[in-house]
């Protein structure tokens, strides 16, 4: 190759959505998650092992290693010191778990690198060796016991799509500047063409996906059996113990007792859990979980931009910063969720998707959680002239509603309502909710998390909760009827919204002069005066004004449901 074209490899791995989408409980999803991380994290780290044993005169800004684009892959160079790397050359995968815990899978599905003569032969090589180890993880299980290793195998590599290219790119920058921005960009230009790899293979057929041997291993019955400990993955993920506990069940993340192994996790025995406890009511939130998906908005942008530094030792350094953020992004985020009490399923690249409590036993709630991720992903690219945001999809769901329709709700609502919100000029960088009760009912709406009506809607959300925990439940069902009220009296509230003055005389119009001597009625009703008043003042036009009033009476619909009170004993 000359020096301003090069090949490079992209790889592919799935099928990550239709293998998650058969799990029906949280150990089961995450199982199931972590399974194509362990697998891609283990491709490259066998890759980089094979390339130093190989290619031992190189220099080393020349070896494999130096020439990865992403994912970032500094985590898997700190683990392998000289030591390890002869040993993991002779032991192969089949001993490569980590030492450490990392509880969650890091790895998203695709990885570039730059390439030489001979490392795409390398790369087979690596899937093969990382597809034995598989088969020696699962051979003595149960469920392969009468099977031989090629039949496993075959098995594995029946359901496994990993799809993998060679391409070359010219990188030459005068003769970029007279194309689009993005044509040359590596990262566009490779995935580009795995996406049209794996389109022509899914035309081929989608074989293999249902009753292999690999994901019989990590149903929810042999989850909970001692022996999951010993599983490859668990080892990978936990340590060399393996997960202490069991994958926490939605009633128990709904409740915020995730990580209390000293909780009970099947529902009967949690109910009677709490009825020792002396709760037989609760909060309807506390019998709710949130199924959040979240991803990048605009990351296109940002990758645009990147150059090839010729004149730099490190001439991806742009494509390699991207990476590391994006780890960084992961690791925090994944924290951040395990602090507020929820359950990460996976942090890959731009990608989250975690379970948890609708509201915490310290008074938390989920709006805040998603706040507090919006920042982290926020401060790793302050510095970027296009600043990325992030969109979310949330399905609020009863405990017992199916795991995996919850999935497909949480992803419709990211992908196909948040992702296509726009309001007053802005654009995505918004959340999707949806409440699904458990009669089958349910509501939802889209908001901007930069809009008045989304501060104001946490600010209600967190003063309703606060002030009005543990009143007079005639107090709070009448305040929690007035949402009723407000949709009735659209066409007035979409004449009046923007005056202040006009709202409060229609509040005491229109409510029970009784309620309004009462302190808490009181005060709520000045919180809703100012929230239906400030929610207004974004609106533009009449259709802005009619999306409005939807909002509100979705917004106050989800705090009276919220706050409704549950009798266990049913």
């Amino acid at each position: 190759m000359t020096k301003n074209k090069k090949s490079y490899i992209g790889l592919t791995i799935g099928p990550i959505v239709e293998t998650i989408g058969n799990a029906k409980q949280t150990g089961e999803l995450w199982a199931s998650s972590y399974l194509f991380s362990y697998i891609m994290k283990n491709i490259i780290k066998t890759l980089i092992v094979k390339d130093r044993e190989v290619n031992k005169d190189r220099e080393q800004n020349e070896k494999l290693e130096n020439r990865f684009i992403l994912p970032c892959i500094d985590d898997i160079l700190n683990k392998l010191s000289k030591n390890e790397m002869e040993q993991k050359s002779i032991q192969k995968i089949e001993n490569n778990t980590d030492k450490a815990e990392q509880e969650v899978g890091l790895f998203h599905d695709r990885f570039i690198f730059q390439s030489e003569n001979g490392e795409f032969d390398l790369v087979k090589e690596s899937i093969n060796e990382v597809i034995d180890g598989i088969v020696t993880g699962i051979e003595n299980h149960d469920v392969c016991k009468d099977k031989s290793r090629e039949e496993i195998k075959s098995d594995i590599e029946d359901f496994l799509k990993i799809y993998y290219l060679e391409i070359d790119i010219d990188l030459n920058q005068e003769e970029k500047e007279n194309k689009l921005s993005s044509e040359n960009n590596i990262i566009f230009k490779v995935n580009r063409a795995l996406d049209a790899l794996e389109l022509r293979e899914k035309i081929l057929g989608n074989n293999g996906v249902e009753n292999n041997y690999i994901l019989q291993t990590l149903n929810n019955k042999q989850l909970k059996e001692q022996d999951f400990k010993k599983h490859f993955l668990s080892k990978d993920a936990y340590g060399e113990n393996g997960k202490d506990g069991d994958y926490p069940s939605l009633f128990k993340i709904a409740l915020d007792e995730t990580y209390n192994n000293e909780f009970p996790n099947e529902d009967e025995k949690i109910k009677e859990e709490l009825k020792q406890m002396g709760e037989r009511k609760r909060l309807k939130a506390n019998e709710y979980v949130a199924i959040v998906q979240a991803d990048g908005d605009s990351m296109g942008r940002v990758i645009e931009k990147f150059k090839i530094h010729n004149d730099r030792e490190n001439i991806y350094v742009d494509y390699k910063d991207f990476s590391s953020k994006l780890l960084e992004y992961d690791k925090n985020s994944h924290e951040k969720i395990k602090k507020y009490g929820g359950f990460t399923i996976y942090a890959g690249g731009d990608d989250l998707l975690f379970i948890a409590p609708v509201i915490t036993k310290n008074k938390n709630n989920i709006f805040q959680l998603i706040d507090a991720l919006s920042g982290l992903f926020d401060n790793e690219f302050k510095h970027e002239e296009e600043k990325p945001t992030t969109s979310f999809g949330i399905a609020i769901v009863h405990h017992k509603f199916p795991l995996y329709y919850a999935l497909d709700e949480a992803r419709d609502l990211l992908f196909n309502k948040a992702k296509n919100y726009k309001f007053n000029g802005e654009e995505k960088n918004a959340i999707a909710f949806k409440v699904i009760k458990s009669s089958g009912q349910s509501f939802e709406t889209v908001v901007g998390k930069k809009s008045e009506s989304y501060k104001q809607f946490k600010e209600l959300f967190k003063n309703v909760s606060n002030s009005l925990n543990g009143k007079d439940r005639k107090i709070k069902n009448y305040l929690k009827a007035i949402h009723f009220k407000i949709k009735r009296d659209k066409v007035i509230l979409n004449k009046i919204g923007k005056n202040e003055e006009l709202l409060e005389n229609y509040f005491k119009n229109n409510f029970d002069e009784k309620f309004h001597e009462n302190g808490d009625i009181k005060k709520y009703i000045n919180y809703l005066i100012k929230f239906i008043y400030l929610i207004y003042g974004e609106t533009k036009t009449d259709e802005d004004k009619n999306k409005c009033i939807e909002q509100i009476y979705t917004y106050l619909r989800f705090i009276k449901f919220m706050d409704e009170d549950i009798n266990l004993d049913n």
